[in-house]
């Protein structure tokens, strides 16, 4: 049975904050997916990220129907990614949970009712759903996934409370670290002053996943599927970006993780998990910026370290050799862009062979006797 708002209460249960940038063919799915809620007792914020096509348009034609419960925030520049415009919204938020949905997404019909049960019952900060319904750009389904790796839970369960074993999971991949597959009581992200990155344009769902995790006290996993994921090639989380662009949002968003980290006494008490965290998340965006650089970027293997040591670590050295060490450690050594790379060198030396053979051949002809018939 749907829950309907509190008319004696301003404050609605969840506020679902939508970040939006020209998604005018799917926004009125996800909108309609929410008016379709079981659960009733919501808000919906739309931060608009600057869009250029029809997107505000058709929020503003479907605002009657959300009966005053819809509100859209235009962003007076555009950010570029999905972290500044949350911000804004969550700045404005009045419900006792939050929920991300992107608007290329959707929910299941039970999706919030769900969610806000599961929070109320546990009195969870956290709820956080380990696998999602993916479609296609033509609403085809796909079936369910995650890239988070197992065991899953069977039944609603409590994230240890061993921040040790949180973080050691996190980076064992145990931990779907996107912000759209959770809900959040709002009061939690407030007084921990968990917000999105503002100064980078990727990997800030993982910042604030990661804060999340070492501050929540209630952090509740459940089997429950009812985020519907759209795999399309224009989102913001399938777009090429410049390498150089992500080196500068890993060096943020490090910097933004370990001021988390200072703040976190058990890590301060035991700094080798602020070690292994740091590995782990270094090596695993320097594979990433890596080959943007080879297969976007279109830079070959010998220029990469090179390029980047001008871009970024010539400029403060010494805050950066580490850094550099594992970039060109990274760069030089990965057995598969080694096999790319003498695969080059092959054709190469297969080229520069037929050439010899053609000009040897040529060279035959040029240097045999020269035979002048003579009319007699």
């Amino acid at each position: 049975m749907a829950k309907k708002p509190d008319k004696k209460s301003n404050a609605p249960a969840i506020s679902v904050i939508i970040a939006m940038y020209n998604t005018e063919k799917y926004i009125a799915q996800c909108l309609e997916s929410l008016l379709a809620q079981t659960f009733q007792d919501f808000e919906v914020i739309v931060a608009d990220d600057c869009s250029t096509d029809n997107s505000a348009a058709i929020v503003d034609s479907m605002t009657p129907q959300f009966e005053g419960r819809l509100k859209l925030i235009r962003l007076k520049k555009n950010s570029g990614f999905p972290g500044l415009p949350r911000n804004t919204a969550m700045s404005t938020a009045k419900g006792k949970y939050i929920a991300f949905l992107d608007s290329d997404d959707f929910y299941k019909p039970d999706a919030l009712e769900r969610f806000y049960n599961l929070a109320e019952q546990n009195d969870a900060e956290v709820i956080h759903a380990e696998k999602y319904f993916t479609f296609n750009e033509e609403n085809i389904d796909k079936g369910v996934f995650t890239f988070q790796k197992g065991p899953y839970v069977e039944k609603p369960t409590f994230e240890t409370d061993n921040i040790g074993e949180r973080v050691i999971n996190f980076v064992s991949y145990k931990t779907l670290w996107w912000g759209i597959n959770k809900l959040f009581r709002r009061e939690f992200l407030t007084k921990n002053n968990i917000k999105f990155p503002n100064d980078i344009t990727a990997w800030e769902d993982l910042v604030f996943a990661y804060h999340c995790i070492l501050r929540s006290e209630t952090y509740l996993r459940v089997p429950d599927i009812v985020y519907c994921y759209r795999i399309r090639k224009g989102s913001l989380s399938h777009k090429g970006r410049d390498a150089f662009e992500m080196m500068s949002n890993l060096i943020g968003s490090m910097k933004a993780m370990d001021k988390i980290m200072e703040k976190t006494p058990f890590i301060v008490q035991n700094p080798y998990l602020r070690y292994r965290f740091t590995d782990w998340y270094v090596q695993g965006r320097l594979k990433t910026i890596r080959d943007a650089a080879y297969n976007y970027d279109k830079f070959q293997p010998f220029q990469i370290c090179d390029l980047f040591r001008k871009k970024f670590f010539a400029v403060n050295t010494a805050d950066q050799i580490a850094l550099y060490s594992y970039f060109f450690t990274v760069t030089t050594h990965d057995k598969n862009l080694l096999e790319e790379k003498d695969k080059q060198i092959a054709e190469l030396k297969a080229k520069i062979k037929e050439l010899e053979t053609s000009t040897q051949n040529s060279d035959a002809i040029d240097n045999s006797p020269l035979i002048i018939p003579i009319d007699r």
